[in-house]
């Protein structure tokens, strides 16, 4: 993929996901890329390198961008609601995909785009146990299928009715001990 962020200070790096994401979602979806740039910009002066002039120069018309954004979209209902919509769509077109046993390069986007989206609800606070149940194993799935990629090989998700009962290992049994 060409640098769709070519003058991105190195100190910025760490919020090139979202500004990519923000990019690839303006047409599909406005409001979920004006608030990828917004968690890009907030991240951004939290952790640019201050002796960096750069960091500013390239900050400041984000901003601009921003307010701009902001007052042609008019008031928003529920911006929150409609980027976690969005992740959870692309998380389940991503899951399905593995567990269909089809993971591939593009399930490893698919889970990574949905855990970025995921992280940037955390504009307003901490993630529901739900959603960050789901961004943990987003990111996990995608580094364990790119590595199955990278080593050639299929991403196998656990087998489904066993007949072991969820998360008993073979050969063990389920006491009534474990039972509420």
């Amino acid at each position: 993929m060409a640098n769709l962020i070519p003058d991105l200070p190195a100190s910025l790096k760490p919020i090139k996901d979202y500004l990519v994401k923000a990019i690839q979602m303006d047409k599909i979806d406005p409001v979920v890329a004006h608030y990828c740039r917004v968690y890009a910009c907030e991240t951004g002066l939290q952790i640019r390198d201050k002796s960096d002039k750069s960091t500013i120069e390239f900050l400041m018309p984000l901003l601009d961008r921003l307010e701009k954004e902001k007052q042609s979209m008019g008031p928003i209902e529920d911006p929150k609601m409609q980027i976690e919509l969005m992740a959870l769509k692309i998380f389940t077109k991503a899951d399905n995909q593995y567990y269909a046993c089809k993971a591939d390069v593009n399930t490893v986007k698919g889970f990574r785009a949905s855990a970025t989206l995921m992280e940037v609800c955390k504009i307003w606070g901490d993630l529901a146990p739900d959603i960050a149940e789901k961004y943990k194993y987003a990111k996990v799935k995608a580094a364990e299928i790119f590595k199955a990629v990278q080593e050639g090989r299929v991403a196998m998700p656990p087998e489904q009715g066993t007949g072991q009962g969820e998360g008993i290992p073979e050969g063990e049994e389920e006491s009534d001990d474990d039972m509420p």
